[in-house]
């Protein structure tokens, strides 16, 4: 019987049989392959692991690239409210008025000649930036600008009623006086001032260069 079996299945066994079935062996296995394959359409279908794997090397900065336009202004705001009205200040000074009674005004003053006989006499001229009421009368005091003196105690301050000069330096020169550029009077023992300005007058101790320079400062009196 089993002999039978084996002939009838022989006796059925043809080419084009055995080539059927071939076939859907094949298409059976690629079915099962093709099964355990997945079509990935997004990096969260990655394992995060995995996908930091994946990543290359950060590439070169690129060169920067030309500035965009100016975009359009906006819109003006508001104008913003009026601020209060602040204290009405001092009235200032002008050539054309006295300096105030106690006020001090400041300047500078310098005389040189390159070459003086000994005996040689310099003078030189400061103008008050403001006139004063009345010229000064022998209040005057000349000093180097570190040695204080009572009546003048540094560069910028001076005793009411006094010009005081400071001397910054002096080079083979001695004081003589100062005078009243505008009077031809008779000059106090101290000196004295006109009331838009006052001369110096020095000598040269000996002959070769000669200079003097400084500060003054007068207080209307």
């Amino acid at each position: 019987m089993h002999r039978s079996v084996f002939s009838a299945i022989r006796a059925r066994l043809t080419y084009a049989n055995v080539v059927a079935t071939l076939a859907l062996l094949f298409a059976m296995s690629g079915g099962a392959l093709a099964a355990k394959h997945y079509l990935i359409n997004s990096t969260k279908q990655i394992n995060p692991k995995v996908l930091k794997k994946l990543h290359g090397a950060r590439g070169p900065r690129g060169a920067i690239g030309p500035n965009g336009l100016v975009g359009p202004q906006g819109v003006q705001g508001p104008i913003g409210h009026v601020g209060i009205r602040g204290e009405k200040g001092d009235a200032g000074f002008s050539a054309l008025s006295n300096l105030p009674k106690g006020a001090t005004e400041s300047g500078e003053f310098s005389v040189s000649a390159p070459a003086a006989a000994e005996g040689d006499q310099l003078e030189g001229v400061a103008t008050f930036s403001i006139p004063l009421a009345a010229p000064i009368e022998g209040q005057v005091e000349v000093t180097p600008e570190d040695v204080p003196q009572p009546t003048c105690l540094g560069p910028g301050q001076a005793t009411r009623g006094w010009l005081c000069i400071y001397t910054r330096s002096v080079r083979n020169l001695e004081f003589v006086r100062a005078y009243n550029p505008e009077s031809e009077l008779e000059v106090p023992p101290k000196g004295r001032t006109g009331r838009f300005g006052f001369g110096t007058e020095w000598k040269a101790k000996e002959a070769g260069l000669v200079e003097a320079a400084g500060t003054w400062s007068v207080t209307a009196p």
